[in-house]
């Protein structure tokens, strides 16, 4: 089950935090898990995804992508930009009604607020993630994991919201059979058809498959993004699922 959108709104709001803190540390410091970016750009990145979902929410519709705001120049007010879109975006989801409608890019067709709650926790933490783990080599320091019903969360959208789509792209080889994924640090559980591509389904449970994919919930969130290796994983079955997963880039 889900954690309370509550909850979700809870971690966010200390991940967007973590996240500007981590870039502060050096505003040119590249980020290797998104390719050609600054901690700089990463923040600017962030900063304007965070005024574009207040705006959809607040009006309950779509804003074109396009017209997210362009980030300011020099440090400081970066800074001060993206604190105070954080600030905002956290107030407004949290004001408003999760069952609220108002448009997504859902497409399963969840329109509700509460569909941008999730969106925002998982996003941000994603990214803090990507932002301390840019500063970790040689420190000897270690990334916090992603907290687990965020990272639950962001499972349950990977697999019904952009997988089907991913699945889809010319290109993709050796993406077959049925796959299970099991958190060891919960009793969550997702079932996946990868043969289905446009029309896969993700079903909660446990059921029989090709793959058995075992992990924490961050490590399997990770892994699905791309952030971690097959090497956190525990694989029973076809190994090359897993290390195949790098065809699907959001």
């Amino acid at each position: 089950m889900m954690t309370p959108e509550a909850d979700l709104l809870t971690v966010a709001a200390a991940d967007g935090q973590d996240l500007l803190t981590a870039a502060e540390g050096d505003w040119a410091r590249p980020v290797p898990d998104c390719p050609g970016w600054t901690a700089a750009d990463l923040v600017g990145h962030m900063g304007a995804i965070l005024g574009w979902m207040a705006k959809i929410v607040t009006t309950g519709q779509a804003v074109p992508r396009r017209d997210r705001e362009t980030p300011p120049a020099g440090q400081e007010a970066l800074t001060a930009w993206y604190a105070t879109h954080l600030d905002k975006t956290v107030a407004v989801l949290t004001a408003t009604p999760p069952e609220s409608p108002v448009w997504t890019f859902s497409c399963v067709g969840d329109h509700r607020a509460g569909w941008w709650r999730r969106r925002l926790a998982v996003e941000l933490a994603i990214h803090r993630w990507d932002a301390q783990h840019a500063a970790v080599p040689g420190t000897g320091t270690t990334v916090a994991p992603v907290d687990g019903n965020v990272a639950a969360a962001g499972i349950e959208e990977f697999v019904t919201e952009f997988l089907p789509g991913l699945l889809s792209q010319p290109g993709i080889a050796g993406l077959t059979g049925l796959v299970h994924l099991h958190a060891t640090d919960s009793t969550s559980q997702w079932w996946v058809s990868l043969d289905d591509k446009d029309r896969a389904v993700a079903v909660a449970g446990h059921r029989k498959a090709d793959t058995a994919i075992r992990a924490t919930r961050s490590n399997l969130l990770l892994w699905l993004t791309n952030r971690q290796p097959p090497t956190v994983l525990e694989i029973a079955g076809r190994p090359e699922v897993a290390t195949r997963w790098t065809q699907l880039r959001r």
